[in-house]
């Protein structure tokens, strides 16, 4: 739903998370979807954000570099939360098991995510 909050965070941890989007999306040389802090809030694009986290679950699914997995699981997980809360389908996940994972770490996510 347009206009809606879907995370309130405070500043730091807001600041880390675009700051990490940003790093994603130039690393997949796509858009992050994420605009510009207005008053403190950002509106997100769900097209090209939702396509930035599908290229980074991917990369996660694929790599078997151990420190680019661990950096790239809390900006899925909580990107997962934001896409759900947004009304938007979650990517594609490369099979059942793993879908139940994400599923997980959204959950967990999702509490530590104030609205």
């Amino acid at each position: 739903m347009p206009g809606r909050d879907i995370w309130c965070p405070g500043v730091e941890v807001a600041h880390a998370f675009v700051g990490t989007a940003e790093v994603f999306s130039g690393m997949f040389r796509v858009d992050s979807g994420i605009g510009d802090p207005v008053d403190g809030v950002c509106v997100i694009d769900f097209r090209d954000f939702s396509a930035l986290c599908a290229l980074a679950l991917a990369r996660f699914s694929t790599s078997d570099q151990g420190i680019l997995r661990s950096l790239s699981l809390g900006f899925i997980s909580t990107s997962l939360v934001l896409i759900d809360r947004a009304g938007h389908p979650a990517p594609a996940m490369p099979g059942p098991e793993q879908e139940r994972a994400w599923a997980a770490l959204r959950e967990q996510h999702a509490r530590a995510m104030p609205v």
